[in-house]
C-alpha cells in the first residue's frame, strides 16, 4: 500500500510539469485533475476536427423527360472542416439509367471553407422512374456523403394503327376517321387537329377520342394536308395525311309527300314520286312508318293498327358510283273514325221548344261529304242522363244539301234536326247549360264511322213552374202550388225581400207532376211574419221558379 501511494504521488508530480501552466496551477491548488483532462481534450478535438464534406441540396427529381432529352442539375460541394479534403471518386448505386455525375478531374482537394460544383444530369431512356444514390468517396472525417437522384423517362405517343397516307371522301356522304395511338406510360392522351387549306365550317374534331367528323358539300371538294397531333402532356406525335375530297355525284332529294291522314284497319296510301336526283336516278325507296314497320317503293300502302300521329321518313339512294343518300319526314295522323267538324249558322242557343228544326253542319277535311250515307246520320249527347232518348235522327226528307253554313270557307253537309226530338235528348239538361252534342255517320260503300261534336247552350221550357192563390193574402195563408218536369229533390222556401230565408216548407225527392203546399205567414218558429212583400222559391236541381206573395195584415 505504501508503495502505490509513493507511485501516484510521483506520477502527479511528473503530469503537473507536462501540463500547461493553467492545468498544472489548477492542479496544485487541488482541483479535480480527471474533469480537467476530459474538458481540454474535447477542446482540442473541436478545434482541430480535419477535413468535414457538405453537398446542397440533398437530394434532385428530374421529373418527367422526353426520352432522348437530358435534364441538368448542379450541386455545391463545400469543406466545412479545418483541414483540406481531398475527393477521390464519385460512385453510382444505379448506373446504366442514365445518371450522370462528375467535379472534374480526380482526385479534387478543397482547403477549409473551399467549395467545388458537383454536375449531374439525367438523359431518359427506357420508360418510367428511375433513381441513383451517387456517393463522393473523401477523406472527410464525416464519413462519405450520398446524394438522391430521381427521374422519369417519358415516351411520345404513338399512333396504333398508324394512320394512312392518304384517305378521300365523297361529298355529300359522311366522312369519319377515329385516330387512336398507345403510351407507353399509359399516360392520358389528348388530340388537336391542323389542315392546309383549313377544314370548312361543318367539320367537326372531337380532342377527347381524337374523331374527325365531315360531311362535305360540293363546294368543298379538292385536296387538303392534315395533320392530327397526339400528346400525352409533355411529348406529342403528329400524324400528317392527305384527304382528297371529290363531288362526282350530286345528292338527291327526298319527298315523302304528305301529310297524310287514314283511319285505323284501312290501308292508306303515300306517296314519295316527287323525289328526285339531279345527276342521276334514285334507285331506292325506304319508308319508315313509325310504327315499327317499314316499306320500300315510290308509292307503299301501310295499314295501321292504332289511332295516333306518327312521324314518317323516306329514305332515298341514288345510283351514283359513291351512293348519296337523302332523308325527310312527313306526319301520317290515324283515327278510329273520319274525324268531322260540326258547325252552325249560329251562337245562340238550341231551343227545345216549338215545331222549327235547329240546323248543323258537317264538315269533313280528310274525305268527300258526298262519302257519307245521309240515312246513317244521328245525334247524341255526351250530358249524363241527358234525356228519355239516347240518340236522334235528322228529320231531313230530301237530299242533303252542301254548303258553308258558317261562311268559314269550307264547305259542310247541312242536316236539320226537329226541337222536339231535342226535347226528348235534352229533357233533363237544365236552361243555360253548355253541353257537348255528337253527331255520328257511316260512309257508303265501306262503312267508315264519321264522328264529330259541337259545344252548345241548351234552350227550352222551364222545367219548374210555380204559382200562389190569393195573392195577396191574409192570416188564412196562401196555397203555393208548383210543377216538376224531373225526377229529383225539390226545395220549396220563402224569403224576404232582403233574401234572409223565413220559411222551409218543403224539402224531399219528386217525380215529374203537380203538387200543392201552404203556407200561413209564419217563419219556421212559428211566429206571424209582419205585412210586406216575400218571394216563394221552388227549386229543383239547376232549375228554379219564384213567386211574388204579399202579406197583407
Amino acid at each position: 500500500m505504501r508503495n502505490r501511494a509513493f507511485l501516484k504521488v510521483v506520477l502527479l508530480g511528473l503530469l503537473t510539469f507536462a501540463l500547461a501552466p493553467g492545468l498544472a496551477g489548477a492542479a496544485s491548488q487541488g482541483q479535480d485533475l480527471t474533469g480537467m483532462l476530459a474538458s481540454s481534450a474535447a477542446e482540442r478535438a473541436t478545434a482541430a476536427s480535419g477535413p468535414v464534406i457538405s453537398i446542397t441540396p440533398a437530394s434532385r427529381d428530374f421529373g418527367r423527360v422526353n426520352v432522348g432529352v437530358t435534364g441538368n442539375f448542379n450541386f455545391s460541394v463545400k469543406n466545412t472542416g479545418d483541414a483540406t479534403l481531398t475527393i477521390t471518386a464519385v460512385n453510382h448505386s444505379n448506373p446504366g439509367v442514365g445518371f450522370a455525375a462528375s467535379l472534374g478531374s480526380l482526385p479534387v482537394s478543397l482547403a477549409p471553407n473551399g467549395t467545388a460544383t458537383l454536375m449531374t444530369s439525367y438523359t431518359a431512356s427506357g420508360s418510367g422512374p428511375h433513381s441513383d444514390n451517387v456517393t463522393l468517396v473523401s477523406n472527410a472525417n464525416s464519413g462519405s456523403p450520398t446524394i438522391l437522384l430521381l427521374g422519369t423517362a417519358n415516351n411520345a405517343p404513338v399512333f396504333s394503327p398508324p394512320l394512312a397516307a392518304n384517305y378521300s371522301a365523297a361529298a355529300f356522304s359522311a366522312f369519319s376517321l377515329t385516330a387512336s395511338a398507345t403510351d407507353a406510360e399509359g399516360d392520358l392522351l389528348s388530340w388537336t387537329i391542323g389542315s392546309v387549306p383549313a377544314l370548312p365550317v361543318g367539320a367537326t374534331f372531337d380532342g377527347g377520342t381524337g374523331t374527325l367528323d365531315w360531311t362535305p358539300n360540293a363546294s368543298d371538294a379538292g385536296d387538303y394536308a392534315v395533320t392530327i397531333t397526339v400528346s400525352d402532356g409533355a411529348a406529342s406525335t403528329p400524324g400528317s395525311f392527305g384527304l382528297h375530297v371529290t363531288a362526282d355525284n350530286l345528292k338527291p332529294t327526298s319527298n315523302p309527300g304528305g301529310p297524310y291522314f287514314g283511319l285505323t284497319g284501312i290501308p292508306l296510301s303515300m306517296d314519295g314520286s316527287g323525289s328526285s336526283d339531279p345527276d342521276g336516278a334514285i334507285v331506292s325507296y325506304e319508308w319508315n312508318f313509325g310504327d315499327n314497320t317499314t316499306g320500300t317503293g315510290a308509292k307503299p300502302s301501310h295499314t295501321y293498327a292504332a289511332a295516333g300521329n306518327y312521324i314518317v321518313s323516306l329514305k332515298v339512294t341514288d345510283d351514283g358510283a359513291t351512293a348519296l343518300s337523302d332523308t325527310k319526314l312527313t306526319s301520317a295522323s290515324i283515327s278510329n273514325f273520319i274525324a268531322a267538324n260540326i258547325v252552325r249558322n249560329t251562337t245562340n242557343p238550341v231551343k227545345t221548344t216549338g215545331n222549327r228544326q235547329e240546323l248543323f253542319g258537317i264538315e269533313t277535311p280528310s274525305r268527300q261529304l258526298t262519302d257519307i250515307n245521309t240515312a246513317t246520320i244521328r245525334m247524341s249527347t255526351t250530358y249524363p242522363n241527358a234525356g228519355n232518348v239516347s240518340e236522334i235522327q235528322n228529320t231531313d226528307s230530301k237530299d242533303l244539301k252542301i254548303g258553308d253554313i258558317d261562311a268559314n270557307g269550307f264547305f259542310d253537309l247541312d242536316v236539320h234536326f226537329s226541337r222536339s226530338a231535342l226535347k226528348n235528348l235534352l229533357l233533363h239538361v237544365p236552361n243555360g247549360t253548355t253541353i257537348q252534342l255528337v253527331i255520328t255517320a257511316r260512309t257508303s260503300g265501306d262503312n267508315v264511322p264519321v264522328r264529330g261534336t259541337i259545344n252548345v247552350v241548351k234552350s227550352g221550357a222551364s222545367q219548374v213552374s210555380s204559382a200562389a192563390a190569393p195573392n195577396p193574402f191574409r192570416q188564412d195563408g196562401t196555397a203555393i202550388s208548383y210543377r216538376v218536369g224531373d225526377r229529383g229533390p225539390v226545395s220549396v222556401r220563402i224569403y224576404s225581400v232582403n233574401g234572409q230565408l223565413v220559411r222551409s216548407l218543403r224539402q224531399e225527392d219528386a217525380t215529374p207532376g203537380d203538387y200543392e203546399v201552404r203556407w200561413n205567414g209564419r217563419d219556421d218558429g212559428g211566429r206571424l211574419m209582419p205585412s210586406g212583400i216575400y218571394f216563394v222559391s221552388v227549386k229543383q236541381g239547376l232549375e228554379a221558379s219564384t213567386t211574388r206573395v204579399v202579406l197583407a195584415r
